[in-house]
Formats: structure tokens, sequence, C-alpha cells
């Protein structure tokens, strides 16, 4: 019995060895090192769903209270050689002085290049699939109030629930503490200005031996126009890691809201300021939950 398990342990080595010949080739791979070594874990050589920089999760609903509400959206790239499609699922649960946010990131179609799959370190050949990502948790709690004005602070993490060998998701955890000031002025020709900042530090698992975690600042500012139940806002969202290999993200958001009785419906812009190669849209639809 011995000899039938060493000889099928000895057979399924050989056979995983051959199926990433191409890479073992490609990567000049020595025969001992553990593949995830060579990867580099960093918002340029991974997925745009990889390393999420969080934000408050508030958002603004016309004449009406802050409410709890379903929300589904779809993510399209915009660049041919990283084309993906995913869908995200979310719910927050409005207590007043307490945010809950839970997003999962369902699904994603995405279909690679040769050259940015080597780029990537990734192991999939054909660089074509689909995958189900990261669960992504938010509490933030209100720590201050007065007039139009709000002080809150979240506490964010992240499953390690996507797979990394192609260079999509981490497949570690992370996690982020992070204050928030909200304030709304006075209008403007009837548009009322939301500004919201947001500061803290993000860290996130790496599976290097040398240096196990990433750490860094988080920085947000974000800037909404209100008119009636039109909504317009931008958002400037970063992250300096310590790593210097890509781990520097700037991303500009831009996004259009419109309320509707029952919800909201939602389009907007991503795009890669530094260290974050992707430019894609988002469709999405809320669904206030009374």
């Amino acid at each position: 019995m011995r000899r039938v398990l060493l000889i099928a342990l000895m057979l399924f080595s050989f056979s995983a060895k051959a199926q990433f010949d191409w890479w073992n080739q490609i990567h000049n791979w020595d025969g001992a090192t553990p593949w995830t070594q060579y990867m580099k874990y960093s918002h340029a050589y991974l997925g745009p769903n990889a390393i999420p920089i969080p934000t408050l999760q508030r958002p603004i609903t016309g004449q009406r209270p802050a409410m709890s509400y379903f929300k589904s959206s779809s993510q399209m790239s915009l660049i041919k050689d990283d084309s993906f499609l995913s869908l995200h699922n979310e719910l927050h649960w409005d207590r007043g002085h307490t945010q809950i946010h839970i997003t999962h990131q369902s699904i994603e179609y995405y279909n690679t290049s040769t050259e940015l799959r080597d780029y990537r370190i990734s192991r999939d050949e054909d660089s074509e699939g689909v995958l189900a990502g990261d669960v992504l948790i938010d509490i933030s709690t209100r720590l201050w109030e007065r007039d139009h004005e709000a002080i809150w602070f979240t506490f964010h993490t992240k499953t390690a629930a996507g797979p990394l060998p192609q260079g999509r998701f981490t497949d570690a955890p992370g996690y982020a503490f992070f204050f928030s000031h909200q304030k709304n002025f006075s209008s403007i020709r009837s548009w009322v200005p939301t500004l919201t900042t947001d500061l803290g530090f993000q860290v996130y698992q790496t599976h290097r031996v040398d240096y196990p975690q990433n750490d860094g600042f988080l920085g947000n500012l974000g800037l909404q126009l209100q008119k009636d139940e039109t909504i317009f806002s931008a958002r400037v969202r970063t992250f300096t890691g310590y790593f210097l290999d890509g781990d520097w993200p700037r991303l500009l958001e831009l996004q259009w809201n419109n309320n509707l009785s029952f919800g909201q419906t939602q389009l907007g812009w991503t795009r890669g300021l530094n260290d974050y190669p992707f430019s894609f849209l988002t469709v999405g639809l809320v669904c206030w939950l009374h």
C-alpha cells in the first residue's frame, strides 16, 4: 500500500511539473523556491479587485435620511490587454451611529494578453477564465456630529477567498483603520456640496518570507455635488506602501447617481493615475431596504 501511495505521489509530482513547464522556463524557476515568491503583491501586478482601497461607505440620499440598501454593480474594462467583466453585490446596514457594509466580489470574467500574463508572473497559461473574489467588510462608527458635519471611524477587512495563481487576487487577508470627516456646505445655485476625507493606514499580507505584509498610509478625498435627485461625485483614493514595486496607487473615480423612489442608479468611471493600470466603467443599481 505504501508503494502504491509513493508511486501515485511521484506521478502527481511529475504531472504538476510538466503542467507548468512553460512557466518554469519563462521565469527561470530554480526548482526549489516556491512559485509564490516570484510574484509581486502590489496594485500594479494584480487585478483591479485584488487590493481594494477602502473608503467611508456612507451614501448621499437627497432629502431622505441615510438608510440600509442592497446594491448590485458590474465593472467593465476599457483596456484591451486586460479585459474583464465583474459583478459585485453589496449589503449596507444603517443603524444610525453605526454602519455595516458587506461586499462580495461575486464573479469575474477575465481575458488578458500573454505579455501581461508574464508580467504578472501568472500561472494561468491561457489567461482566460472565471473567478470568484473576496468578501469585504466595513464597520463604521460615528464619533462626533454637529449640524452638517460628522467624524467617522472605520474598520475594514477582507478575506483570503480570491485565488492567487491567475494574478487577479492575493489569496491573502488584509485590514485597514481610518478616520473620515464629512461636511455638507451651503448650496451653490441649488447644488449642495459635500466634502469627505479619509485618513488612516492599510495592511495586506504578501506571502513573502522576508516581508510577510505591506503596511501603508491610506488617504482619500471626495467631493459630491447634489441637486434634487441628481448627484455628481469625484474622488481620489490613495495608498502608499513601502516596497515601491507598484504599491503607490492613485485612483480617480467619477460617478453620476440618480435617486429613484425605490433606490438609485449609478454610472461611474475609474482610472489609475499611478501604479494602478486599469480603466473601467461601473454600472450599479441600489435598492433601499425599509
